[in-house]
This record gives structure tokens, sequence and C-alpha cells, in this order.
């Protein structure tokens, strides 16, 4: 495993919301946001929306730019689900005109993500899900994302196309809601370009052990994206990723060592009530901190792994512990 850490704007944001919908910061410019992460060790990597605003559109510009603050472009994430219209869904609904719509819009960001050579692009299924009973046809919304999946799937067989899990938010309910529903639905899709983005955050919200997800996720060969941001299992506040679920982590970065991933770990947190460009370099910092203990893991991993074997937890804390204590 090569660890790539990369980061979106968003990090640096105002972080409006409904609460404050003003922001809890005044807005930066792309170039601060971009001279802020310029400055953060460790931190190569930005990860890019579709659309572009407030970066160039054009793939050119935007590489160039990008590179001018010593960044590479990661990945692409898709934005479906700021405008009114995806309400009902952007792949599960039954409009045929919206589903067209945000299937166009994937191809033409499947085609922006070739041009700028990123490696994989996201597709977060926000609002296919549901709030209520006797709301949807489930049955007809899984049919209907699948296929649209499929269609984008299959417009670039050459470029890894990531689904997002996620338990709730804005839904009460997602259709995709945790990793082995994920899972499942890439299954069904059915091909080898289409597979998961693994969000620690969400993992978490929806009581997965991380640890178990990253290494099956590798197992069946669909670890395409790895989203870093953690909270206390209830909810989705992008926490900074290492400060709360510090065992559960620890395992996750075990394992996570122990795949051939190579692709990006795109910090993705909020903090409306610190120094957001401190939380975000504390960010990367602690990805790294991570990396280091897994790395003095993996020394005893021969160790630790027959305890594994013959379920001797006591005595691999005991270990790991005096490892790291």
């Amino acid at each position: 495993m090569k660890l790539n850490v990369d980061a979106h704007l968003w990090c640096l944001g105002t972080y409006a919301e409904r609460y404050v919908p003003g922001g809890y910061f005044d807005e930066l410019t792309a170039d601060q946001q971009l001279e802020i992460m310029s400055k953060i060790k460790g931190l190569t990597g930005l990860f890019t929306f579709y659309p572009t605003a407030p970066l160039p559109n054009d793939p050119d510009k935007l590489v160039k730019k990008v590179e001018s603050y010593g960044l590479k472009v990661s990945n692409i994430a898709v934005e479906c689900w700021g405008d009114r219209k995806w309400k009902h869904g952007s792949f599960c609904t039954n409009d045929d005109k919206i589903r067209k719509e945000a299937i166009k819009l994937f191809k033409d960001a499947v085609d922006f993500a070739k041009a700028v050579k990123a490696d994989s692009v996201l597709l977060w299924p926000a609002h296919d899900g549901y709030d209520y009973t006797f709301q949807v046809n489930y049955v007809e919304g899984w049919k209907n994302m699948v296929e649209a999946v499929r269609e984008i799937g299959e417009y670039a067989k050459d470029m890894k196309i990531a689904i997002e899990a996620k338990s709730k938010d804005p839904r009460q309910k997602e259709y995709i809601n945790d990793t082995g529903k994920a899972m499942a639905f890439v299954r069904e899709v059915n091909l080898k370009n289409v597979g998961c983005a693994l969000d620690i955050g969400h993992a978490l919200m929806a009581g997965e052990g991380i640890g178990e997800s990253v290494a099956l996720l590798d197992y069946w060969g669909k670890l395409y994206q790895i989203h870093i941001n953690e909270n206390y299992k209830d909810a989705d506040p992008d926490m900074i990723f290492g400060t709360v679920n510090f065992w559960e982590i620890l395992e996750f970065y075990y394992y996570l060592n122990k795949t051939n991933y190579e692709g990006w770990c795109a910090i993705d947190i909020i903090s409306p009530r610190d120094d957001r460009a401190k939380s975000l370099a504390l960010g990367v910092k602690l990805m790294w901190k991570y990396q280091e203990m897994a790395q003095k893991l993996l020394k005893h991993e021969k160790e630790i792994d027959k305890n594994l074997k013959g379920y001797h937890f006591v005595d691999n804390i005991d270990l790991i512990s005096g490892l790291l204590f």
C-alpha cells in the first residue's frame, strides 16, 4: 500500500449549514485555499468537484493551476445533490428526464476526469433513498439506479467509478446505506470499473467495523477511493480523523497497509469552531502518524496475525500497546 493524501476545497470552506446559513467563516478564494494546501506537509492531491467552479472548467488550465501549487488532481467528485431537481434522487427517480440529465452529467465528468488524468470518479447517490413508509417503490428505485450506473460505467470502461455508501442524510434512508449494500449494488451492475468509495465517517455511522470494511473491499477488488473523517457513530459531522475512535482507526490502518491500494485517501472534514487551516493540517498530520504506527505493527505482523488466528485479543492489545505507548 502507498499512502497518497488529498483534500478538497470544501475543507477550507465557509461551512454554511441550516443553523448558520451564512457560514462560520468568510469565504476564501480558490487561490487562497490552494496556497494553504500547498504549505501542508504530506498533502499532495486535490479532490476536485465537477462542475469545477470556482476552479477553471478547462482541463488544461485546471491542471496547470493545481500543479502551480505543487498539487495533483487526484479524483473527481460529481456534484449531483445541491439542486432541488435532484430531490427525488438522481438515479433512482422514475422521472426519465431527471435520470437522463444525471447520466449526461456523469458522462461529461468522466470525459473531464480523463482529460485531467484523475484516478477515479466519485458517485454519491445523496438523494437516492426515502424518508417515509409508503413513499417509494423500492424495487423500481433500485433497478433505476442499477441501469443508470451501468450506463455510466459502460460509457468509459477505462475509468473507475466509485460508489459511496451512506446510511442517511440528506434522506432518512439511503438505498446504498452501508458497505455490504454497496457491494450488492456493484455486483448487480457487474462491471469491472465500478467499485466502492469507503467513507470512514459513513462506515462508522452505519455501525461497521472499518477494519473489516477495508479488508473485504480489498478482498473483493473493489476499493477505489477512501474518504477520511470520523464521528461518534450517530451522525456525519466530518470530524478530524484520528481524534475519536483510536483503536478502530488503528486497526483500519493495519489492514489498509496489508492491501495493494495505491489510490487516494481524501481528507473530508469540517471544522466550524476552530481554525480551518490548522484543522486541515492536523488532519493530514494525524493520517501520517497513524501510518507510522501501522508500520510499527507490521514489523510484528506474524505475531499479531497468529494471535488473530487464535482469537487472542488480550495478547494482541498487550503487544500493540507495548509497541506504541
